[in-house]
């Protein structure tokens, strides 16, 4: 399993949680930075710490080594569809929580004006 999906895994478990970056690295002693690195694929993560995150997550450790399921998430898209996505989603995990509402509202914006 790549880091990237490791860390695509962390990302999605930390939301789930209601937690940012900084709250979840406050928790687990870290950076925001270290995080970061961890949810971008960046940095590998070892088995302790990765332990640290599933009992801080409630998620059990094999969570996060299971394979993404495209076709359950996103029907038809293709694998560079996802790491477009991917993508995305760890940029945004860079911004504040305030700016990442921004842009999902620039995105509802942008939808509506194509059903004009």
């Amino acid at each position: 399993m790549k880091y990237r999906e490791i860390g695509y895994r962390i990302t999605i478990a930390r939301e789930e949680a209601g937690l940012n970056q900084k709250e979840l690295a406050e928790i687990l002693g870290l950076s925001q930075a270290t995080l970061s690195n961890y949810e971008k694929g960046k940095r590998r993560v070892y088995l302790p710490q990765l332990q640290k995150m599933a009992d801080a997550l409630g998620k059990p450790l094999d969570y996060f080594s299971q394979p993404i399921d495209v076709d359950l998430h996103h029907p038809g898209a293709g694998y560079s569809e996802v790491k477009e996505l991917l993508q995305i989603m760890n940029e945004l995990s860079d911004l504040p929580q305030e700016d990442r509402k921004s842009v999902v509202d620039y995105i509802r914006w942008l939808k509506s004006r194509k059903g004009e």
